[in-house]
């Protein structure tokens, strides 16, 4: 019976404390676009999408500007990546970036170039950011006929 408890209880609540992993100091070799990135793991390449956003399609409005962004803040640089317990449906880690204590993730919402992922946001603060770039109408806020990259996606 303790053998029992220990497997059906105990089991799950370490599984839930590990359900996320941080790796830090690792090289950005790439950047794909907006919200996906190539990172040196053990010295092998590794793609990461980042988590809870999404940057508009590089042939979307604004796409080019995200990407370019992404490039500019992290290319080259050494991050810290809190992944999420499984890769996404193409293999690719998923994560939020951080540089210096910066979460990029959350900065390519607040300057207008990623929208909040909202059927995979798990933290609602990423809401504040996007207040904050609606309320200044910038980037992609600017245009009061922008598209999502979901809807996008589906269009073209």
């Amino acid at each position: 019976m303790l053998r029992f408890l220990k497997l059906t209880v105990i089991a799950p609540l370490l599984f839930a404390c590990f359900s996320t992993t941080v790796f830090s100091a690792y090289e950005v070799v790439d950047v794909v676009d907006g919200d996906t990135l190539w990172f040196l793991h053990a010295g092998k390449r590794e793609k990461l999408r980042l988590s809870q956003i999404d940057a508009p399609e590089m042939n979307q409005p604004f796409g080019l500007e995200a990407t370019k962004l992404l490039e500019t803040l992290i290319l080259n640089e050494e991050i810290t990546i809190v992944f999420q317990s499984k890769k996404d449906r193409y293999g690719r880690y998923l994560g939020e970036v951080f540089l210096h204590d910066e979460n990029i993730n959350k900065l390519l919402v607040r300057n207008g170039l990623a929208w909040v992922y909202d059927r995979y946001v798990t933290d609602d603060s990423y809401y504040e950011d996007l207040e904050i770039a609606k309320n200044q109408r910038i980037n992609i806020w600017s245009d009061s006929k922008q598209i999502s990259p979901w809807e996008w996606r589906k269009i073209h």
